[in-house]
């Protein structure tokens, strides 16, 4: 049982094939009362368990999850719906009486989250514009609808000057335009990463791949069509199962098609890197430790910073 003190906002963060999902469970359960929220682009979606590599179902059903499963395959989910709802979700939770807690690696959606606090440094506004006006008016358009929808929708597709504009103020403020508000977050991040060798993560992601195909990631695309599903649906627009398309499609072979994961996997990988080197991150080191004794660092980390024992 646990109480709360402070309003900050804890994460399990770190690249993919970490073990945040092993630890954010065990986690879970070491502490009691904690809810987990997830922070990753592909598990919101149903249909797609194996190459999401979502928490499997026995796992939902010990801890509560939010943003796991629920999302239909034909329907887009950005980086602006993942904040509006976190944000939600976070203070629904603490009104229980109950911990938050976030775990993912997808690093645009925890920069979504995070953003005032990561990065109190922003680039000077010029320096955003140029960066902007370098780009196409539909990538200007794409990224605005990753966003803020609803924005993007409010200024068409055509409207350069606009589009850029709205950019600019979620740049600096971390906050949709369509919801901009002076307004200060009622939380702070603790963000808790788990470190390995990148060497030795690219060894766990090719035997992970190798894992997804075993356990049937083709046959899991092939039934997603038979409900009626075409190719060019969002949750299938990823490096991840845009190879099984293809594949199914004929255009390559299964060994391809694993190569092809592989690849967008490792720049994936290098992506993440990136992004948690310029995020305070408390890193703990997860190669070669038993569950045991990461979900003891991890523990001690959250109680010194935001939990404090029942005294029952």
């Amino acid at each position: 049982m646990v109480q709360l003190k402070g309003k900050k906002l804890p994460a399990i963060v770190g690249p993919t094939a970490t073990g945040k999902t092993d630890l954010s469970l065990a986690l879970a359960e070491r502490l009691g009362k904690v809810e987990l929220i997830y922070a990753d682009s592909l598990a919101v979606y149903k249909y797609l368990d194996i190459g999401t590599d979502k928490p499997p179902a026995s796992f939902r059903e010990r801890v509560p999850h939010h943003l796991v499963d629920f999302l239909d395959p034909g329907e887009r989910w950005s980086a602006f719906q993942f904040k509006k709802e976190a944000i939600y979700l976070q203070r629904e939770i603490r009104e229980r009486g109950n911990l938050p807690l976030v775990v993912g690696g997808t690093a645009f959606y925890l920069q979504a989250l995070y953003r005032s606090f990561l990065f109190v440094g922003a680039p000077a506004e010029n320096n955003i514009r140029i960066a902007f006006e370098r780009l196409p008016t539909e990538k200007l358009y794409a990224l605005l609808q990753n966003v803020d929808p609803r924005r993007a929708q409010k200024i068409g597709k055509h409207d350069r000057k606009r589009l850029i504009r709205a950019l600019e103020i979620f740049e600096k403020t971390g906050r949709p335009p369509s919801l901009f508000s002076p307004r200060p977050s009622s939380f702070s991040p603790l963000l808790i990463g788990i470190r390995w060798d990148r060497d030795k993560l690219k060894e766990r992601i090719c035997r992970r791949v190798e894992e997804m195909f075993e356990r049937g990631i083709v046959e899991e695309v092939e039934e997603l069509f038979s409900r009626g599903y075409s190719e060019d649906i969002p949750a299938l627009d990823n490096f991840t199962y845009r190879p099984i398309v293809k594949l199914l499609r004929g255009d390559i072979s299964r060994k391809e098609a694993q190569e092809e994961i592989v690849r967008g996997t490792f720049r994936f990988l290098k992506t993440q890197i990136n992004w948690f080197k310029k995020a305070p991150v408390i890193w703990i080191e997860g190669e070669g430790k038993p569950l045991s004794i990461l979900v003891e660092e991890t523990c001690a980390i959250i109680k010194r910073n935001l939990v404090e024992e029942d005294a029952k």
